[in-house]
């Protein structure tokens, strides 16, 4: 039971989707009543030309009669072109034929179809087909829609679809972003792929921070086809990039567990990599895998963020041992916490906030009492160094540096066997 004011059948009064007793037999229909549609002939586009009108069965024309720009608005809308730019008279499209349907026209111009503006009524007329009245709209392009943006982590690609683009009266080849000389693309399929590399300043990319992502803008100007000077349609996109990225050291220190080194994000996440090393140069990397150690022994620590951009350092935000692979194993045993180490007796950061290189040492010492196997476990962020101070302040532990970024899946290594 529909009370007349809903949008969709769906939003009337039902017993349910699907629920129902009835038949075919009382399948139910409805007849409309349909404006009278209204085209443009006789020119070389569709926004311009004679006035026409269809009404009972046969297409007729309309007299100038006290015709305006008023007038003329009203069919520019109903023929989905803009603004009415004039409205000749006399047959200036040619003379039609057929019934003179209007005649007397007299619209304010906010009317929703030509019939519902005063007239004399329909096919009552005192002219001749050279009276006939005519209009010139301004041509209304569909507006331009990017077909697909791809936040890579190394390129920005956005792609248009030539036929769409053809359609809208632009040249899909005339495209350059914010700078003019990036203009370069290519051709797959039916689309056609402008592309910028992810840094900023490059063909005018701009780039933003906020306590979560970095935020890569540009647009993209394409130009109408066949005209000598046109103002270009612009298409501006952006790419937003967490600036949280997490590591585990892929080394477990337990004997019948190995994980693979590295953590990747889904395509707009930093690439990062944990190691151990043997040395505090960080030269000699342990492979991946089980890790057989003596209890106190230093954990000399290395992390690589892998990042285009050169205004991007890595932080350590926490660091953490457990019991388990688990990055999310809630007994944990930090060794790095809101930036800042624990404890500076057994925990040195040798480098963080400089480069997308991270360092630290840890001397690590049984966990519970007990010789398990422990999983190292690593969350960092990217800063961007030109616009934020990203080296952590450690002077004490009052004023440690607090992070509003949200962890995401942290790098680990692990296991690491514990010998007396």
């Amino acid at each position: 039971m529909c009370t007349g004011k809903e949008l969709k059948l769906a939003e009337c009064s039902h017993p349910g989707i699907g629920s129902h007793n009835c038949n075919h037999y009382g399948d139910a229909g409805v007849v409309c009543e349909a404006g009278s549609p209204v085209r443009l002939v006789n020119s070389d586009n569709r926004c311009s030309g004679r006035v026409e009108l269809y009404h009972d069965g046969q297409w007729g024309t309309v007299c100038d009669d006290t015709w305006d720009l008023n007038d003329a608005q009203v069919v520019c809308r109903q023929v989905d072109c803009g603004i009415p730019l004039s409205a000749p008279l006399n047959a200036a499209y040619g003379a039609g034929s057929g019934p003179i349907w209007l005649d007397d026209v007299n619209c304010y111009g906010n009317e929703l179809s030509i019939t519902d503006c005063r007239h004399r009524g329909l096919g009552v007329s005192n002219c001749q087909h050279i009276e006939d009245a005519s209009v010139v709209c301004e041509i209304q392009h569909p507006p331009l829609q990017p077909l697909q943006l791809i936040c890579g982590r190394d390129k920005l690609q956005i792609g248009l679809d030539l036929a769409g683009v053809a359609s809208s009266g632009f040249d899909p080849f005339s495209g350059n972003l914010a700078a003019r000389n990036c203009s370069q693309f290519r051709v797959r399929g039916d689309v056609v792929w402008y592309e910028v590399e992810a840094r900023e300043g490059v063909c005018g990319n701009t780039l933003r921070t906020n306590s979560t992502h970095a935020i890569y803008s540009n647009s993209l100007f394409i130009y109408p086809r066949n005209v000598s000077f046109g103002l270009p349609a612009r298409l501006p996109f952006s790419c937003a990039y967490p600036l949280d990225t997490d590591a585990s050291l892929n080394v477990a220190i337990s004997p019948f567990l190995s994980l693979a080194a590295g953590i990747s994000g889904l395509g707009s996440k930093a690439e990062a990599s944990m190691s151990l090393f043997r040395n505090s140069n960080y030269t000699d990397k342990y492979p991946s895998g089980q890790i057989i150690l003596p209890v106190g022994s230093p954990l000399y620590v290395g992390i690589t963020v892998e990042e285009v951009d050169s205004s991007f350092v890595v932080v350590l935000e926490d660091c953490y041992a457990t019991h388990s692979s688990n990055p999310d194993d809630p007994m944990r045993y930090y060794v790095i916490q809101n930036k800042c180490p624990t404890d500076h007796r057994q925990v040195s950061v040798t480098k963080s906030g400089l480069s997308l290189h991270a360092r630290f040492t840890a001397l690590l010492f049984l966990l519970q009492d007990e010789y398990q196997d422990t999983f190292l476990h690593c969350s960092l962020s990217l800063c961007n160094q030109r616009s934020s101070s990203c080296v952590p302040s450690c002077t004490s532990r009052r004023s440690r540096s607090v992070s509003t970024s949200e962890p995401l899946k942290p790098l680990t290594i692990g296991p690491i066997i514990w010998v007396k």
